[in-house]
């Protein structure tokens, strides 16, 4: 083993110091507290602890293994509600190591069986139900006697409830372990310390990891569920696929949202719901129609108050002006009385009179002076006054004043074509129709004609041009309407398409794709933790792969193939050898480890085709080969603990059956072996086995009991028997039931003398095959035994005599009667009580005497 234990340290030296810590604990103290773990789980998280290091020494690994205290089962009794058992009296396995129970089918052996098997914790064990035929009861429990270092120890066991501790080394062997070892890959009952350490690391690695993965489950997304109407989308497969690996660049890719995508979706959903594309693209070209003529209007009230306009009023302004003022300082008629002839209000006056005149004097040139009086006063008219007249006429028809006219007409008739200003109702009702409807477009167009009505309004009252501020021109403000323009004609052409040709499913799907866009993008913060998540599910994935088992299994396969698969394989062998099926061809493999457990096989040897064992192998062929691989697989444990075997020889021939007792008998010697049994044929051997090991272990470790059941309770064990007891015993044994008869009849009548003594003459022929066998032959030949025993007993046989074959035929023919059924015109007659008892005691006195004569042998 040293070379085992080297081999360890230098495979630990490789180990990680978190491992490495946790295997000189399993060393050092066996097992592994919570305490442990949890360091263990921090120290994995730390370079510290993933370091690899040669700091121990292990000197844990070359120490002896312990051997564990005695385990003997005493006493099972006061069985309550366990499937059919209410034994009067506690079935008890005294001190000898090996016991035979014996009893008919149904009289609760594999019972006892189970119920052992339960309060040890065997992994097959099954339920145990209370008895289906009666009343459910309201406990299931019993009392169990078991010695343990030495103690008596009496503890009351409820049914299913947490095994016993110290019955856990007891082993059982039944139908369902026979099966176990049959067909499923089974690891060692008893593995070496060194061994168990590895098993115990690969648990350990193995719980750090579920541990890990706690801590990791807790890691819970935040990420809200993606729509169902969007889970198809290409950006929700891109959502899916986020991982501790996505960059940056494909994060911002998939949650940025541009003006241009929600336009684009905006116009997807109008086209959508479109049912009459022509129809539309007639509105939006109405509407477009509008945004141009805002759009003009816009651009014609800049130009008509902007600076180039108001240069050029300016301009027809001044020109007015000074012309005027020309003409006025040329208008100074000598003929005049009164000043300001010329003048503006004068100028107004003389027109005014003009027009007059053609009312009172129609049809003559004005003014009129032969024959008038004057149109203004309606005095007649002096020569002065005529004369005054025609200069005045003379001095508006001149050159100056005609010029000063036509330059003050121009101004007039600008002012009087300036661009009129839309009321604010107008601008709102335009807004509307040329889809420019917000507030703030509103608002904008009425603070731009606001403008332009204070420049118009200082124009038409004639100020000053130079003083008046042009109105700028709104070129950003056209543009954009232009845009806007552009905008309603393209959907209007798409419309014209969409009229023609529309993919309403693709659209649908587009649409779909940038719905999902958006609310992706609304997930930004919610999709960067999910990141950060990832990212640190993926630190625990690395450190969950450094708990992983599996170079632990692989190193326990490699040392357990030295230390136990070898051993294990020449025990199984020896194991059919010693029960005489070494012709089997049947061999037993590793198969495979997993957990830091070595799993083992049965299979067949040397076999061309692929079938299972159950398939090719007779039943008692699998039973005998079951049989060996449970004991190679127990037998050798350091550590006294009870072997419990049910039916061991279930359909087995009588060689196997004499092997199986010899094989049985042989375990009794160092531990305690129960055995349950309904073939009397298997009683019998075992007692022959136990007598082969010598007369003083026979006597001092065999131990036959039997059970019964009656009126459906089961496990009731039977006091001696003329069957089961020595021959002697067994005539006392019938003295007494005969009494017990005699008393019943006198109390109760014939009858119920009749009803025992019938079973009283059929024991008491059985007795007497059993003095042919026991006594008369001395044991040379017995049923039930497979061998001749001669030696010390044939010298018996010449002291029989022709009378005491006489006696003994005479019995026979007797009461042969009494245990085979008889013809129907014979009259089976029971013996009375004093005839009975004389013949019972005959057949004392005879042997009495035949004992004496074989004295000298």
């Amino acid at each position: 083993m040293l070379n085992i234990h080297n081999e360890i340290r230098t495979w630990l030296f490789t180990q990680q110091d978190w491992m490495q810590e946790l295997a000189e604990t399993l060393i050092e103290q066996g097992n592994l507290t919570e305490q442990h773990l949890s360091l263990a789980c921090l120290r994995i998280k730390s370079v510290d602890g993933q370091k690899v290091t040669k700091n121990r020494s292990f000197e844990g690994l070359i120490r002896p293994s312990s051997v564990s205290s005695e385990i003997r089962l005493r006493s099972i009794g006061k069985v309550q509600g366990i499937e059919n058992l209410s034994p009067r009296l506690p079935l008890s396995f005294t001190s000898g190591n090996l016991t035979v129970v014996f009893g008919h089918n149904g009289s609760g052996k594999s019972s006892y069986t189970r119920i052992i098997k339960k309060m040890s914790g065997k992994p097959r064990s099954a339920i145990l139900k209370p008895n289906v035929f009666r009343t459910a009861p309201t406990e299931q429990k019993c009392e169990v006697e078991y010695e343990y270092e030495g103690k008596l120890i009496s503890c009351e066991w409820h049914a299913n409830s947490e095994p016993i501790d110290a019955l856990r080394s007891i082993d059982c062997f039944d139908s369902d372990e026979a099966n176990h070892y049959l067909r499923n890959e089974s690891s060692a009952t008893y593995t070496p310390p060194v061994i168990g350490m590895f098993e115990s690391l690969a648990l350990a690695c193995d719980q750090i990891k579920i541990r890990l993965q706690t801590e990791q489950n807790q890691l819970v997304s935040s990420l809200p569920q993606i729509p169902n109407n969007f889970v198809n989308t290409d950006v929700a497969i891109k959502l899916k696929s986020l991982n501790s690996n996505t960059s940056d660049v494909f994060f911002e890719q998939l949650v940025t949202w541009t003006l241009e995508s929600q336009q684009e979706l905006e116009q997807l959903k109008k086209r959508l719901e479109v049912t009459d594309p022509l129809a539309m693209a007639k509105q939006l070209r109405t509407t477009k129609l509008q945004a141009d003529n805002v759009g003009a209007s816009l651009k014609k009230g800049g130009l008509a108050y902007g600076v180039a306009n108001l240069e050029c009023l300016k301009k027809l302004q001044l020109d007015a002006h000074n012309k005027r003022q020309i003409a006025s300082e040329a208008a100074q008629v000598s003929s005049a009385l009164l000043v300001q002839v010329g003048s503006n209000t004068w100028r107004s006056l003389w027109e005014a009179a003009r027009a007059y005149s053609q009312t009172v004097y129609p049809n003559r040139s004005f003014p009129v002076t032969d024959e008038a009086n004057c149109v203004l006063c309606h005095q007649e008219l002096g020569l002065d006054a005529k004369q005054r007249l025609n200069d005045f006429e003379s001095f508006v028809q001149s050159k100056l004043e005609g010029e000063a006219k036509l330059a003050e007409a121009s101004y007039n008739d600008a002012l009087a074509h300036l661009l009129s200003i839309p009321t604010v109702e107008v601008i709102n009702t335009q807004c509307e129709a040329a889809g420019l409807n917000t507030e703030e477009w509103k608002l904008h167009l009425i603070s731009f004609w606001e403008s332009a009505s204070i420049v118009r309004n200082l124009l038409i009252s004639k100020t000053i041009v130079d003083t008046i501020a042009p109105v700028n021109r709104a070129t950003d403000t056209e543009k954009v309407i232009s845009e806007h323009s552009t905008a309603l004609e393209l959907k209007a052409a798409q419309y014209d398409k969409d009229a023609q040709v529309f993919d309403r499913e693709f659209a649908v799907k587009n649409r779909n794709e940038l719905e999902a866009r958006l609310w992706v993008s609304q997930q930004r913060d919610a999709i960067k933790v999910e990141l950060q998540r990832l990212k640190h599910h993926k630190i625990f994935e690395g450190w969950k792969s450094l708990a992983n088992s599996r170079s632990v299994s692989t190193k326990a396969s490699a040392i357990s193939e030295k230390v136990i698969t070898q051993n294990y394989v020449i025990r199984f062998n020896n194991e059919l050898k010693s029960l005489g099926a070494s012709r089997i061809k049947i061999e037993l493999v590793k198969s495979k480890a997993t957990k830091g457990k070595i799993l083992h096989r049965l299979q067949l040897k040397d076999s061309k085709q692929s079938h299972p064992i159950e398939l090719v192998l007779s039943e008692g062929e699998r039973r005998i080969i079951a049989l060996a691989a449970f004991l190679a697989d127990v037998a050798e444990k350091p550590m006294f603990a009870p072997f419990i075997f049910d039916d061991p020889i279930s359909s087995l021939d009588n060689d196997f059956e004499w092997s199986v007792a010899t094989r049985l008998a042989e375990l009794a010697k160092t531990r305690q072996v129960l055995i349950f049994t309904h073939r009397l044929s298997l009683y019998g051997a075992v007692e022959d086995a136990a007598k082969k090991l010598g007369d003083i272990f026979r006597k001092t470790q065999l131990h036959q009991i039997c059970i019964e059941s009656y009126d459906g309770i089961a496990g009731h064990p039977v006091g001696d028997q003329v069957w089961n007891s020595k021959t002697k015993a067994a005539n006392n044994i019938l003295i007494t039931r005969l009494g017990e008869a005699k008393r019943a009849g006198n109390s109760g009548g014939g009858d119920a003398y009749r009803a025992l003594a019938q079973g009283i003459c059929t024991d008491f022929r059985k007795l007497i095959e059993r003095t042919v066998e026991d006594d008369l032959l001395n044991e040379v030949v017995k049923r039930h035994r497979r061998s001749v025993t001669t030696e010390n007993r044939l010298g018996a046989l010449p002291f029989i005599k022709k009378d005491d074959c006489k006696f003994i035929d005479d019995l026979m023919t007797k009461y042969s009667c009494f245990e085979h059924s008889q013809s129907t015109e014979t009259t089976v007659i029971i013996p009375e009580s004093s005839e009975l008892q004389l013949d019972i005691e005959a057949l004392i006195t005879w042997r009495t005497e035949f004992q004496s004569r074989k004295k000298d042998i």
